[in-house]
Parts: structure tokens; sequence; C-alpha cells
């Protein structure tokens, strides 16, 4: 009796018994050897932390010095342009309201200002202290 082509089994190919195989491989997992015990990973190298780099005072102080001079320039330009927005009125007198608004922008980049040169003080005196040995102060 002939049988039609599609009812005939098919024989497994020699990769179909090898995969047919493979799938029945479990999943290893870390065994501990103590129930306290953790696995012990290693941290890739990007996260250690790197060795202390060696610059000289004079190149820090710089950096400090520059970098607070232009937090100043920045302030001093804010302040400006917010002022002549205030004073961009209708008219050439300023109002009651325009001369108190004025009063309060320069009040709040002048505190700005003034922390700013409080911060660039501060980290100088860091520097000085870490030349001399001094990382704390008790």
């Amino acid at each position: 009796m002939d049988t039609p082509k599609s009812a005939r089994k098919r024989s497994m190919s020699p990769s179909a018994k090898a995969t047919h195989k493979d799938e029945k491989i479990g999943v290893k997992r870390l065994k501990l050897e103590a129930p306290d015990a953790e696995p012990m990973i290693p941290l890739p190298p990007f996260r250690q932390t790197p060795g202390p780099i060696l610059v000289s005072q004079s190149y820090l102080r710089r950096l400090v010095l520059e970098h607070w001079e232009a937090e100043v320039k920045a302030c001093e330009k804010a302040k400006k342009l917010q002022q002549l927005e205030i004073a961009s009125g209708p008219g050439p007198a300023l109002t009651l309201i325009q001369a108190s608004l004025r009063r309060l922008v320069t009040d709040r980049w002048d505190a700005e200002l003034k922390r700013c040169e409080e911060a660039k003080r501060a980290q100088l005196l860091e520097l000085l202290l870490a030349a001399h040995g001094i990382s704390k102060l008790v």
C-alpha cells in the first residue's frame, strides 16, 4: 500500500538530533559552600579607584582661579542682562516697581558674587593646607 508523500515520516537530520539533545542540558547555577557565603565575583577594572595623579601646586591654583574667575564673569553678565530687562520699560524714567526689582536683582547677584569669592578662598586655602600635608582641620 502506498502512502502519500506528506504522510511519510521524515527522518531527523544529524543537526536536528544534536539540537534535540542540547535542549535537555540544564542551566548551571553557582553553589555556595556555606549558607552565609556569597559568591565572589571580581570587579571589572573600570570600577576600581585609580591611583593618585601628581600635579604641581601652581597648576592646581591656576585651575581654581580660572574656574572662579569664569564664575564671577558669568554672574556679572547675568546681573547686567537682568538689569537691562528691567530698565527697558516704556519710558525713560524707572517706575517704583522697576527700581525695586532692580534693587532685588542687584542684591541677589551681589550675594552670588560674594558666595563665589568665599568658595574661591576656601578652595585656595584647601590647596595650601594640602601642600603642607594637612587634610583635616580638627
